[in-house]
């Protein structure tokens, strides 16, 4: 019973973290969206799956991708190249959080223009997707 309770914190907490994504100012939605497919499909492509299964001690059999390092490296070079800079959000809590979520379930438009300042945060939709939130009166 002391191992449910000392996880359920951790549980809580997992998605309250500060996130990095790649943004750009002013591009739609659907831009960001086929520059980031593109370039996760051009990563895959050069760095493919390297899957490696070893034994271990009290671990087992388990399986590692030697390439993951390098293919996200690669992504990250591809959207750099792409104009786009990292910056790290805070999950959005408080006023925030609800005006996201609310955000969040409307249908999607992919003509919004991304607008990102030091009042965006992020929130994880129902699909497991991020979804980035900046209150209008920050945006305009």
């Amino acid at each position: 019973m002391k191992k449910i309770i000392l996880l359920f914190p951790l549980i809580l907490t997992t998605g309250c973290v500060d996130q990095s994504f790649f943004v750009k100012q002013n591009i739609s939605y659907d831009q960001y969206e086929r520059q980031y497919v593109g370039c996760a499909t051009k990563a895959t492509q050069n760095v493919p799956t390297n899957t490696q299964v070893a034994w271990a001690p009290y671990v087992g059999i388990y399986s590692t991708d030697t390439n993951a390092a390098l293919r996200q490296k690669n992504f990250d070079i591809c959207m750099r190249d792409g104009g786009y800079q990292e910056v790290t959000l805070p999950y959005c809590t408080g006023d925030a959080l609800k005006q996201a979520q609310a955000q969040a379930s409307e249908p999607k438009n992919l003509k919004r223009k991304m607008k990102i300042n030091s009042g965006s945060c992020y929130i994880s939709t129902g699909s497991g997707q991020p979804y980035l939130y900046t209150p209008l009166s920050q945006s305009e």
